[in-house]
């Protein structure tokens, strides 16, 4: 998987009625039962808090083969998954940044460790 730039946001949703952020777009808040949500903008950086490989992907990425998948807290306190890319051993912790992913689903975070 090849990345390029560095990111400075990624986009969240926010419910409207109790301001709960989630990372994709949900039909129902799940604090609040609420059905109206906005996007905004997330800062795009944060720590890596767990991560496992993925070596039987589903049929939707099976040509990709094996990959890395990661929990992220980002800066501002929410917690995200998406692609990690890294090299080495054990990176939880380490500091990461989203990137732009250049062959991967464009709904999905890449992270890379920084």
């Amino acid at each position: 998987m090849t990345a390029h730039a560095p990111l400075a946001t990624l986009t969240a949703y926010q419910c409207v009625g109790c301001q709960t952020i989630t990372q994709r777009s949900p039909m129902v808040c799940a604090r609040c039962l609420g059905r109206q949500f906005s996007t905004v903008e997330v800062t795009a950086t944060g720590r890596l808090a767990s991560w496992t490989t993925v070596r039987k992907p589903p049929l939707r990425f099976k040509n990709e083969g094996s990959y890395h998948v990661g929990v992220v807290d980002l800066d501002n306190g929410m917690r995200i998954s998406g692609r990690l890319l890294h090299d080495s051993a054990d990176p939880t912790g380490e500091r990461v940044v989203a990137v732009t992913p250049s062959d991967t689903a464009p709904d999905i975070p890449v992270f890379k460790v920084t």
